[in-house]
């Protein structure tokens, strides 16, 4: 496990903001349609040199917080699905309420039709009060992979691609055991909700890319000012791309909205990943 223990006042903080949170959701849970700035989705792209991927593409997104089916869920698995991925990629917060389950899963199995899911969780999954067990029997009924602390691996060309899926890095749940060594022409994806979890990888880790979300890009923006409030786990990353210790780390604005039903200059995202045979620029 990640081995620094949560200190007493980062403890607070998040019970606080779980406690103050959890009442919102479920009251706004009765108005799904109260929903503010949430109406476009931009889509990103990254690209990673490894030539038995190349040609092959993933999409990841995060944040779901779906506790509602909503139209704009269905005009995300278009764009996703125009996308044409090869591999779909979803780092956590995927529900905040035990009633969001069959519409969590009713948008997951819509992913799947398009592409093999790969699913980690995080904070607010573990607050929803939906034990881990019963995330896992409806992965498996739906055929979709969740990863707790695991990592697959899938064969492409002369080489292969690893997904590592780690238990939420905000609560210390995350396990780095569960990374594989490095192999000769493996690509490995490192999939974690909280961005802090950059802060514990070191060179021993072989990871290639690391893919979180959490903050939601600050979720309310304004021009020229930081975000004023960011979760714990975030350790100051807001969006975009940063780099540690010789690893690469992307972090996604989610597709959803936790406290209130609000983005204010913060579209939500969809980052495209596309493998190639040439030198990232």
């Amino acid at each position: 496990m990640i081995n620094l223990a949560l200190r007493w006042y980062d403890r607070v903080r998040l019970l606080f903001a779980h406690g103050v949170g959890l009442p919102l959701h479920h009251v706004y849970n009765l108005l799904p349609y109260l929903e503010f700035g949430l109406s476009s989705v931009e889509i990103s792209r990254i690209e990673c040199q490894h030539s038995p991927l190349a040609g092959r593409r993933a999409v990841h997104i995060t944040d779901l917080h779906l506790d509602r089916y909503q139209p704009r869920h269905d005009r995300a698995l278009e764009t996703i699905a125009n996308l044409k991925p090869d591999w779909i990629f979803v780092t956590g917060d995927l529900l905040n309420v035990p009633d969001g389950l069959p519409h969590l899963f009713r948008f997951l199995s819509g992913l799947r039709t398009l592409a093999p899911v790969y699913v980690t969780l995080g904070n607010h999954d573990h607050y929803s009060g939906v034990p881990i067990h019963r995330y896992s029997e409806m992965a498996d009924r739906h055929k979709i992979t969740l990863l707790i602390n695991q990592a697959v691996f899938v064969s492409a060309k002369s080489g292969e691609l690893g997904i590592v899926g780690v238990d939420d890095p905000s609560l210390h749940r995350a396990d780095l055991r569960c990374i594989p060594p490095q192999v000769p022409g493996r690509f490995t994806v490192l999939l974690a909700h909280a961005p802090n979890v950059l802060d514990h990888l070191d060179d021993t880790h072989a990871i290639d890319l690391v893919l979180c979300g959490h903050s939601h890009g600050g979720q309310w923006r304004i021009p020229l000012i930081r975000p004023f409030w960011l979760p714990y786990g975030c350790s100051g990353r807001v969006s975009g791309r940063y780099d540690r210790n010789g690893h690469r780390l992307y972090v996604n604005r989610g597709l959803g909205w936790s406290g209130l039903p609000l983005r204010f200059n913060c579209p939500q995202e969809i980052l495209v990943i596309d493998w190639t045979d040439t030198k990232e620029g």
